[in-house]
């Protein structure tokens, strides 16, 4: 089921970016186990309730329910503090419209994904543990229409990054620079030779995080969004 988990990560290259810039609450959940993660009453929005229009496209509570609560769940994991519900809510609603100016972009530049694939790993999903889906789903407030929403971004998101972000090439000093203020944070660490490949992955994902958040600003610019929560 950790996959489930891995494709609900609605901009996991936007996440990666907003992660590394803000400061950790070392402690604020030290003793927060994230299957312990929920949502108050006062947090939860009716699934029907439109709660952001961007350009001529409503979102309503049931994605929202379900962005806030992987928010809240991946800030524990990040060990980072879930009491501030406001900032919680910011967070989530900034995540919704940056996946939404995401999607919107990616359709006018013709990136489309089939239903049939979106439906086959739906059913690759469900298939790997029937009841275990089913627990997640609740757990996380999912429905179907909700997983395959995340399964279509997913897969415009790897396509939109590949088409429409550009970054520099990490280079061997990079990637030697990057290791070196690793080896004085940690004491117990691989050779570089080991390293390497997964410290160049690293760094060139942090730069499409970075780049990705300057496109999604760029989107803001030009769109009409309307909060109603």
């Amino acid at each position: 089921m950790k996959k489930v988990i891995a494709i609900l990560a609605i901009a996991l290259l936007l996440l990666v970016a907003a992660c590394g810039k803000e400061d950790k609450e070392e402690n604020a959940n030290k003793e927060v186990k994230p299957e312990e993660v929920t949502m108050d009453k006062d947090e939860v929005v009716d699934n029907n309730k439109v709660v952001v229009r961007i350009n001529d496209k409503d979102i309503t509570g049931d994605l929202y329910n379900a962005v806030y609560l992987q928010g809240k769940l991946r800030a524990v994991q990040f060990g980072q503090d879930i009491s501030e519900k406001e900032k919680m809510k910011e967070l989530a609603l900034n995540e919704i419209i940056a996946q939404e100016l995401i999607k919107q972009d990616a359709n006018k530049q013709g990136i489309t994904v089939s239903e049939e694939d979106i439906q086959k790993e739906y059913d690759d999903l469900k298939s790997e543990d029937e009841k275990k889906f089913k627990e997640y789903l609740k757990q996380y407030k999912l429905t179907e229409k909700i997983v395959k929403e995340q399964i279509l971004f997913t897969h415009i998101l790897n396509q939109y990054v590949d088409k429409e972000i550009q970054i520099d090439e990490v280079t061997e000093e990079d990637a030697k620079e990057a290791y070196d203020k690793l080896k004085k944070e940690m004491d117990d660490i691989p050779k570089y030779e080991d390293a390497e490949s997964t410290i160049k992955a690293n760094l060139k994902q942090q730069r499409e995080a970075d780049a990705l958040q300057v496109k999604v600003e760029e989107l803001k610019e030009t769109a009409t969004i309307e909060k109603h929560i």
